[in-house]
C-alpha cells in the first residue's frame, strides 16, 4: 500500500516548502519506499508544529533571525546579566518544611526540562559563578 499523507501532512509539506525547506524532500525515497520512516518524519514534525509557540514557520523565523544575527557578530544575550538571587528560602534539611517542598518537587518534576551544561567558563555570558552544582 501507498502512503497517504493525512490533510494536516499535506499542509505541514506545503509550509515546509513555502518556507524554503525544499532540502527536506530533496532525497527522499520514491513513492512506496522507506513509507514508514517518511510517516515517522510527518508525525515528528506535526508534534513540533504544535508544541512550538507560533508552529514551525515561527520556529523556522526565529532560527534564521539568530542565525543571522550570530553572522553579524551579535549576541541576543547582550545587556543581559545572570546573576544568583541574593534573596530566597532554605529550609532546614531534614525539617518538616524540607520534607513538604520535596514531595511538592517530585510532583512536578515529571514537566520539568533539565539541562547541563558542558564546559565553559562562561565568558560569552559574562558570568564567572558556578553554573551547575
Amino acid at each position: 500500500a501507498l502512503l497517504r499523507l493525512q490533510d494536516e501532512y499535506v499542509k505541514l509539506a506545503e509550509l515546509l516548502l513555502a518556507e524554503g525547506q525544499q532540502n527536506l524532500f530533496s532525497r527522499w525515497a520514491p513513492q512506496g519506499q522507506h513509507d514508514d520512516e517518511k510517516q515517522q518524519f510527518f508525525t515528528q514534525i506535526s508534534k513540533l508544529d504544535s508544541n512550538y509557540p507560533g508552529g514551525l514557520a515561527c520556529y523556522i523565523q526565529n532560527a534564521r533571525e539568530l542565525l543571522q544575527a550570530s553572522k553579524e557578530g551579535k549576541n541576543p544575550l547582550d545587556g543581559w546579566s545572570p546573576s544568583v538571587p541574593s534573596e530566597g528560602f532554605q529550609p532546614e534539611v531534614g525539617g518538616e518544611a524540607y520534607f513538604d517542598y520535596e514531595e511538592l518537587g517530585l510532583q512536578e518534576v515529571g514537566g520539568c526540562c533539565f539541562v547541563i551544561p558542558a564546559g565553559g567558563l562562561g565568558e560569552r555570558l559574562g558570568f564567572s559563578g558556578v553554573k551547575f552544582a
